[in-house]
């Protein structure tokens, strides 16, 4: 019988989501800043690119490390430590304008960031019932999304010439520590141990972990190559800031429907609705290229993202369907390796075709990462066992984009029996 433990009021943890707002700004602001800078320093797009993969491999590293420190130290001291991660990768950046300091910037940026977000989710996890779970982390990530967004638009307005915005980050993340230093919010016990079993999430979920590995690879890439692109065509830095922030509102848009539509249908086809749409956005965006009107460009650019972003949240809460209870740490810590794996392979190919290619060779790319993971929903479903009609996990808004998330999709219910990790999608 599940013991029940006396959780925390709400206002506990709103020290922790309020840390990861500001932590957001400072996000949303080096997230313009970087290519608009490096663009205004006359370097090439590639160079502007691999930013990306130094940060998916920085985050790559962070879903070891971060589980490391938290079985010795816990998760306030952890918290402290990876924000001071944050600090000195927006240090690299002030510096030095020479790109490969900034890639070490970038990659420690990656650590911190998403170990930051590994601590937060399992920190309110831990705090939280089941009842309210959702709800409370739906809160998070709505409310990061949002001070992301008005991080990049403020990087915009402001322009990349001085410092201003570099001492407005290091600003905001510094502040990011106060909240959680003054929580008394109880800690979550040290876990036993964090294991990534790849093999084990595959016969769980083939969906779920291709999916995760994809969409790590296609949100990176669009988020990436975007504010390239749009400074390609010359656009101002305010407009450049401007798509930023409406991509974050389109992750909010499309996810929360699609999401919602999730848990009354099988996800696999969201799946597939939600990559048949992320298809069309880029058809357009290929088609009409730089013909496209800014306000148009955005709204293509929103979607796509959205879409993008959705198999990250359906394939996370596909995944949860078919785990027990127990299965959550080593579950979790899978999915956001191989969301980090593929957000360091697909930037770094689509960087190295630009030698070969014009920009908008990402497009291309994306649209054939689509349609190759569509192709394998589509096989799943046919090859695959049904898939019950009472799911285990309630879908939950996940954001992939400067953050693994893999925390964020939690178990709203118990498991029906021992036997559902045998489960094939």
């Amino acid at each position: 019988m599940k013991q029940v433990v006396a959780k925390p009021p709400a206002i506990a943890m709103s020290g922790i989501i309020l840390s990861m707002m500001l932590m957001a700004v400072a996000s949303g602001l080096i997230y313009a800043y970087v290519p608009i800078k490096l663009k205004s320093l006359g370097f090439e797009p590639w160079v502007l690119a691999s930013m990306v993969p130094a940060t998916a491999f920085g985050g790559f590293i962070g879903c070891f490390a971060t589980g490391w420190m938290l079985r010795i130290s816990g998760h306030a001291r952890v918290f402290m430590v990876l924000h001071t991660a944050l600090l000195l990768s927006y240090l690299f950046l002030l510096v030095s304008d020479h790109p490969i300091i900034w890639l070490f910037g970038r990659a420690i940026y990656g650590l911190g960031a998403h170990g930051v977000f590994i601590v937060a989710q399992s920190w309110l996890h831990d705090a939280t019932t089941d009842e309210k779970r959702g709800q409370v982390m739906s809160v998070l990530y709505v409310s990061f999304l949002f001070t992301l967004g008005v991080g990049s638009f403020w990087a915009g307005q402001i322009g990349v010439e001085g410092e201003t915005i570099l001492i407005l980050a290091i600003l905001f993340a510094a502040m990011a520590v106060f909240p959680v230093g003054l929580t008394k919010l109880p800690q979550p016990p040290l876990p036993d141990q964090v294991a990534v079993e790849i093999k084990r999430v595959w016969k769980i979920s083939p969906v779920g972990l291709v999916g995760m590995f994809c969409v790590g690879g296609m949100t990176f890439t669009l988020v990436t190559f975007a504010p390239i692109y749009a400074s390609e065509l010359e656009f101002t830095p305010q407009k450049i800031g401007l798509l930023m922030m409406m991509m974050q509102i389109g992750l909010i848009v499309i996810q929360v429907p699609m999401g919602a539509l999730s848990d009354k249908i099988d996800r696999r086809y969201v799946l597939l609705m939600v990559c048949g749409m992320a298809a069309v956005m880029a058809v357009i965006a290929i088609i009409f290229q730089s013909t496209l009107g800014f306000l148009m460009l955005a709204l293509v650019f929103a979607i796509w993202v959205g879409a993008n972003d959705t198999i990250y949240s359906v394939s996370s809460a596909l995944a949860n369907d078919r785990a027990d209870p127990q299965h959550y740490v080593f579950l979790a810590s899978t999915q956001m390796v191989a969301w980090s794996s593929g957000g360091f392979i697909l930037p770094l190919l689509a960087t190295g075709l630009l030698t070969f290619f014009p920009i908008t060779i990402f497009m291309w790319v994306l649209l054939a990462v689509t349609i190759i993971f569509a192709a394998f929903v589509v096989y799943r479903i046919i090859v695959g066992r049904p898939v019950p009609e009472d799911p285990d996990t309630s879908y939950v808004e996940v954001p992939p984009v400067v953050h693994p998330g893999g925390m964020m999709m939690v178990s709203t219910a118990e498991s029906d029996g021992a036997g559902s990790s045998e489960w094939i999608n």
